[in-house]
């Protein structure tokens, strides 16, 4: 029995970048300044608040525990 033979047809593009001639290039940044990655996020301030809460969390948990030892004497 003769097998089935399939054609598959792949357009290629023509042009560099994907072949989409309708929009114009990327402008330049004229300053030449990098993407903005979060570097003026203020990472002191969140780190100064993060171990504020957990250093009061510790104390709420050892000053629980005390507590509930001298309830049980």
């Amino acid at each position: 029995m003769p097998k089935a033979v399939t054609r598959v047809t792949v357009a290629l593009p023509t042009a560099p970048g994907g072949g989409d001639a309708g929009q114009p290039p990327a402008t330049k940044d004229p300053d030449g300044d990098l993407a903005d990655t979060g570097s003026n996020v203020p990472v002191g301030l969140i780190a100064g608040i993060a171990a504020a809460l957990a250093a009061a969390g510790g104390t709420l948990v050892w000053w629980m525990r005390r507590r509930r030892t001298t309830e049980d004497s």
